[in-house]
């Protein structure tokens, strides 16, 4: 399908053309993808770019001239952001709250300095104002202000494709586990952080919940990722279990089946309607036991109708629930 076009002005267009030719070489094509623009335009505006008296290099490539400017180069343009391109950062922002007293934070805070150092004080109250005006219900928190450093170390990981050695701590076992791992990609999930990575030790892909990570430190071995690993196969689950995926289908009641015609829930959904206006929420999923705890979640309003196991998990979790209201227990 290609990528959608993307709406720049010229000045923004020629801003970010500047910088990514300073960044490394680029061909006419790459550079006309990358802008959502003709190749005729992309030419038009590295003349115009020479024509301001940038110093512009092009190269004969083997296959095709590539164009660049000196690295390093010190006469680019600032980078400005418009009222609306500020306010948009300061909702990313507060949507990072339960991460606060970590790495990540300290960044993003370092970030917004440079940006409002140039501003007047007036502004800066508006966007504070505006910054107060997004209020994220984030619940529950998990706590990673006591982690700095195996956040830092994560982070140089994953940056630097450096194999770590983690002591990671289940919770339904007594001591810590030590896994050599490759690390891919930090995952959010329901506002916790889980990272993907292939662990040596266990000769397989895991997902580590990153509060239970007791240490980590980097060893000096670089990785390649696998080519078994893929970012889009992390979609296929429900959740963070990596499981095969099925065919799912969850019977949901009229009374409730607003939410699921409103809301994604898995990239494979699909919504169809029963008829007395229930709906038939079905998708290609793995992660049964989350799924399971899903469905629950609606109460009397969802029933599970396939996979068998499905059905399964969850008449189990209803029986092992409903035992605790025995009146023998009580």
């Amino acid at each position: 399908m290609g990528r959608r076009a993307k709406q720049f002005s010229q000045a923004e267009r020629l801003g970010i053309m500047m910088r990514a030719l300073a960044a490394r070489s680029w061909t006419i094509n790459d550079l006309a993808q990358e802008l959502g623009v003709t190749r005729r335009q992309v030419y038009r505006d590295l003349g115009h770019i020479e024509k301001e008296g940038h110093p512009l290099i092009h190269d004969e490539g083997a296959d095709e001239r590539t164009w660049r400017l000196p690295l390093g180069y010190k006469g680019l343009r600032p980078i400005t952001l418009t009222p609306l391109e500020l306010m948009s950062l300061y909702l990313a922002r507060s949507h990072l709250a339960y991460l606060a007293g970590t790495p990540f934070v300290a960044d993003l805070d370092g970030v917004f300095a440079k940006i409002t150092s140039g501003l007047p004080q007036r502004t800066i109250n508006h966007l504070e104002r505006i910054g107060r005006c997004f209020l994220p219900l984030l619940r529950p928190l998990r706590r990673y202000d006591q982690q700095p450093e195996v956040l830092k170390i994560l982070q140089k990981a994953l940056l630097l494709q450096k194999t770590a050695v983690i002591r990671h701590q289940r919770p339904d076992r007594g001591r810590e586990a030590e896994h050599r791992v490759d690390s891919y990609a930090l995952r959010l999930y329901q506002n916790g952080l889980y990272l993907v990575a292939y662990s040596h030790t266990a000769a397989q892909h895991r997902s580590f919940a990153v509060e239970r990570i007791r240490h980590a430190e980097l060893t000096g071995d670089t990785f390649a990722v696998r080519d078994d690993f893929s970012p889009e196969k992390l979609d296929e689950s429900f959740g963070v279990t990596e499981e095969e995926p099925q065919r799912i289908r969850i019977r949901i009641a009229r009374e409730a089946a607003h939410f699921v015609r409103e809301r994604q829930y898995h990239p494979t959904q699909t919504i169809e309607e029963a008829g007395n206006g229930d709906v038939i929420v079905a998708m290609r999923a793995g992660g049964v036991d989350e799924i399971a705890s899903w469905i629950l979640s609606w109460g009397e309003k969802a029933v599970a109708l396939e996979p068998p196991a499905l059905v399964e998990a969850v008449r189990r979790k209803l029986a092992s629930a409903l035992a605790q209201y025995s009146p023998k227990i009580r």
